[in-house]
Order: C-alpha cells, then structure tokens, then sequence
C-alpha cells in the first residue's frame, strides 16, 4: 500500500534529488525546471524562510506522486499553499507517475493516500494557481480530493498553447494565413533592405559564453515595454542573478536554449528556453520597441520554428503565458490554465474561504477533460 511522507526543508529536496528527479520523468510534467533542483534554487531564491511541504506519495521507495507547496497569505489574512512559482521561470508543478494516474486501482490508492495527507496540511487552503486541468496528474488529484469530501473549485485562468512540430516547414508555413505569411515575408525583405538580418540559436554554450549571451537578450527586454515599465530582468540584480544560476546549470546539461534576431550589429528580439521530454517551453520573449514596425517577435519565431522543423528532438513548443493575437498566428492549440483550490473537509475557515471566493468569483468551473 503507498504512505505519505513530507518534505520540510531545501536540504531534504537536495537529498531526495534522485527519487523527485526519476519521479519527474516518469510524470506527464515537461519541463525540467520541475526537478529538485530547480525547485531548491527558487525557494532559496525567492522564500528562504518560508513554511514549505513537499507530500510525497511513495511505495517500497518508488515516489508515485509529489506535490511541492509554500506558505502564501492570501487577502493579508488567510494562510494558504500555494506552488512554489512566480512570473519568473519556475517549474515546480504536480508530479504523478502517468501510469498510477491511468490505472483506476492505483491511481485511487495513490489519490486517496495524497487526499490524506492534504488534510493533515498545516493551511486552511490551498491555492494551486498553475493547474493543467487537461493532464492526467490533475485530473487524479481532482477526483481525489473531491472524493474525500473536501471543497474543490477549479476553473480556468486563461487559455494558453502548444505548437505540435511536424519536421516539415515547408508544409507548416504553407497551412498559416495568406495574410500572416505575406507579413513575414514583407517584413523579412524591408529588414534586409537596410541591414543584415541574422537569427542565432544557442542550445550549447560554455560557461564563459553564457553570461555575455544571456545578458545580450535581457537586453532586449530592457529596450521593450517590460524596460519602460521598469520590471525587466537587468532592473533587478537580484532577479538576473537568479536567471543566471539557473541558466547555469541548464546548458550544463543541454537544457537551455536562446534565441536572438539581429539587424545588423543591433539584436533586436529574444527568446529564453528550456527543453524537456521533446517540448521547448518559450518562458521570456521579448523585442525592442525601436523596431516594432518590423515586426521582430514574429520574425523572431519564423526562424525559431523553421530551426526547430529540422531538429528531430523537438516536438513540441509550449508558449507558457496566455495565448494572444501573436501566438494564434501561427496556429497553436489552445489548452485550459487554471486555479485548483482545495480546503479541507474538517477546516471550516478554509471551507468559509472557498465560499466567499465562488460567491465573488461564480461557481466553479468542470473544465473540458475526458476523465473530469
């Protein structure tokens, strides 16, 4: 039968690097900012001295799910958990072995097991704001939790998207819009009337070429709207230092993955990634605001995809944010972001709480999923 354990400090995520990290492969959880880690160097980045819990679900030693959580106060007043994440790339997610989550025997053992310990939880609430209601793992901890008697309220925050790569640009960029395709191509050809365009992809650097690649994108952010409205990565030296611990260890492993779009000597347009499981996830992107006439995100991501059509081991681009004008332009499937929140069936503040949300806020939502 599988029991709870929990993890209560950064050094026991350290320890436990292996069976989160063996976890994390065996889940349907992509990015590698979801491992150990990554997760150690947020929370000592960004709440070193916050209550954090870790529940594992684990059986003769094989973790079958883990869901990593932080103290946050809510309203000023309400203790509630919450993922470890910011607006800063972060990965720390819901963990579940897929075939536990797909197999009703042990997908309910594993799922009542983790209702359980949820229960025992220090909070009166648990506000779970980066949901994937359309993954397995989710859908698990869903009926789990309802299946206990505790308040859930889930409901969609925005729609983002994933862009499935075929390996045949040609066809790819010949299914866009007329429309989309003949901005490109207008913009593509007056950039190179007056300058040399060059895209570079860097997805194996050294550690002495790191730090001047990475500082030459952020950059670019600070010459867009991110720079005017003072929230640009290099505004904060503490935010940068974070990016490049992290950007350290990711090109260590190959993990990494920058782009830049350049007019002349001038670098006009970047994206952050990080890949795993087959799937770039597109975390920061950004352009100057001096060249926006030339469209240099969308110029930006032509080169991108067309680069990634020949690279066999991406599959996928997940886009993270909200989907936008931008993103629908070249064609991604739209999927459900969402807020799980959870209160205890005993605690009756937390159960208050999740009342007065829904009242504000409307009845909760069943997202479209097949097992939901």
């Amino acid at each position: 039968m599988p029991r709870a354990i929990c993890l209560s400090s950064i050094a026991e995520i350290r320890a436990a690097a292996p069976q989160w990290d063996d976890l994390w492969q065996r889940s349907d959880a992509t990015s590698p900012l979801a491992r150990a880690e990554p997760v150690a160097q947020w929370l000592e980045h960004f709440a070193p001295t916050a209550r954090f819990r870790t529940m594992v679900i684990e059986e003769r030693g094989r973790w079958l799910a883990a869901l990593p959580l932080v103290d946050r106060r809510m309203a000023g007043v309400l203790r509630a958990a919450a993922q470890p994440c910011n607006a800063w790339p972060s990965g720390a997610t819901l963990l579940w072995d897929v075939d536990a989550a797909n197999d009703d025997v042990v997908g309910e053992a594993v799922g009542d097991t983790m209702a359980a310990a949820i229960g025992r939880l220090p909070w009166q609430i648990l506000f779970l704001e980066a949901a994937f209601p359309d993954r397995p793992s989710w859908q698990a901890l869903y009926r789990a939790a309802s299946r206990s008697g505790m308040a859930c309220d889930l409901r969609t925050r925005w729609l983002t998207s994933r862009l499935e790569i075929s390996h045949d640009w040609p066809t790819a960029f010949a299914r866009l819009s007329g429309r989309h395709r003949q901005k490109v191509a207008r913009s593509l050809r007056n950039l190179k009337s007056q300058t040399e365009v060059r895209f570079e992809l860097h997805t194996r650097l050294a550690d002495d070429d790191l730090e001047p690649i990475l500082r030459r994108a952020f950059e670019v952010e600070l010459r867009g709207w991110k720079g005017q409205s003072g929230s640009a990565a290099l505004r904060s030296p503490e935010a940068f230092a974070f990016l490049l611990r992290q950007a350290h260890d990711l090109a260590a492993e190959g993990s990494l993955a920058i782009a830049l779009l350049g007019c002349g000597e001038q670098d006009v347009a970047f994206c952050y990634g990080v890949v795993g499981k087959g799937v770039f996830h597109s975390f920061k992107i950004g352009y100057d605001s001096a060249f926006a006439a030339h469209s240099p995100g969308h110029l930006l991501q032509y080169h991108l995809l067309q680069a990634f059509h020949t690279d066999t081991e991406i599959r996928t681009v997940d886009y993270i944010g909200p989907m936008t004008e931008y993103h629908s332009h070249w064609r991604p499937t739209a999927f459900p972001f969402a807020r799980l929140a959870i209160a205890a069936s005993q605690n009756l503040l937390g159960r208050a709480a999740l009342w007065s949300f829904q009242q504000v806020r409307g009845p909760s939502e069943l997202l479209p999923t097949s097992r939901l």
